[in-house]
């Protein structure tokens, strides 16, 4: 055998051992696979074996009355907590209202006090308001009850303010002072008092405003307060489109008040309800602001206070007619 030829039997018998060794490679690494999965899957049949239909809806229906149970108790539980903290609300408003009224209220639709005297008329002055003087959010803190009339195009009409001493500490919905957030409900009281057979105070109208969803949380009341009260207190009210002084004069002429609907600016940095209640001949106007007594002493310029009004539309605001 020459050389070639027993080079080449070497290098055959090398390539034989190794397709061997890797052919027994090849079935070990398949039998450890095997192996291994039949481990697995034992191990999950013995730890999980499977469910029949019948064992799921079992579970499913078990865990449905568990959820259910807990579900309703933990419902009532939140209703008892929330019915306490309501009737607690409820209670402490109660006994602010009891603290800051009076035991009999004034009359309100007449001009002679309970106990026979006549209920003054405010003094009213030739000054002419300045708009810009109007920067308050708020009535100031009074210690004075406020029993006075206003003269207006529809007649007597008692005032009342938000600031009274008598209800300023009132929480309106059970949350907002009286003297900050309670502008339309003295408003309509206003209106409500003299120009009905129904007697309510600023509380009484809060309340109302509150119990039929007109009250908005820090906010004051909702838009929809005004031509809803008046309307369910027999007033007719309407909402006004022309905001030129023209149709202004010519409703305050033919005996209708004005609610308006201040916007931010001098008046308010929010919005804030004043009633225009009577032209005078010069071509001011008075108004009645439930937020400060001052104002309804004097003349207003009815250009401005046009101007002025809240860019708001909804619910007929911002101004609206009233006529008894």
């Amino acid at each position: 055998m020459n050389a070639a030829t027993a080079a080449d039997r070497r290098t055959e018998l090398t390539f034989v051992k190794t397709m061997q060794n890797n052919t027994f490679l090849s079935r070990l690494l398949y039998a450890g696979i095997i192996a291994c999965t039949v481990t697995i899957l034992g191990s999950l049949y013995f730890m999980c074996r499977p469910f029949t239909p019948e064992d799921i809806l079992r579970a499913a229906g078990s865990t449905k009355i568990y959820v259910s149970e807990h579900a309703s108790s933990f419902a009532d539980a939140c209703s008892d907590r929330l019915d306490a903290f309501h009737s607690a609300r409820a209670a402490e408003n109660r006994q602010t209202a009891d603290a800051v009224l009076p035991d009999e209220p004034v009359p309100l639709a007449a001009s002679v006090s309970d106990t026979g005297e006549e209920i003054p008329y405010i003094e009213e002055s030739t000054r002419l308001g300045d708009v810009s003087e109007l920067d308050y959010d708020e009535a100031p803190t009074l210690d004075s009850a406020y029993i006075v009339m206003l003269d207006t195009g529809c007649g007597p009409m008692l005032y009342y303010n938000q600031g009274d001493s008598r209800w300023r500490g009132f929480l309106y919905g059970g949350n907002d002072r009286m003297s900050k957030y309670g502008c339309g409900p003295a408003a309509v009281a206003m209106l409500v008092n003299s120009f009905t057979k129904t007697s309510v105070t600023p509380v009484e109208m809060a309340q109302w405003s509150a119990d039929n969803g007109y009250y908005a949380l820090h906010g004051g009341s909702y838009h929809a307060l005004i031509p809803e009260a008046l309307k369910a207190y027999g007033l007719n009210v309407t909402s006004v489109t022309d905001y030129s002084r023209e149709h202004a004069e010519e409703l305050l002429s033919s005996g209708h008040i004005l609610v308006a609907l201040m916007g931010r600016g001098s008046l308010t940095q929010g919005g804030h309800f004043v009633l225009f209640t009577r032209l005078l001949e010069d071509g001011n106007i008075r108004i009645a602001d439930p937020a400060n007594y001052e104002n309804c002493m004097q003349e207003w310029d009815l250009d401005q206070l046009l101007s002025e009004l809240k860019k708001s539309y909804d619910d007929g605001a911002p101004l609206w007619a009233v006529l008894p």
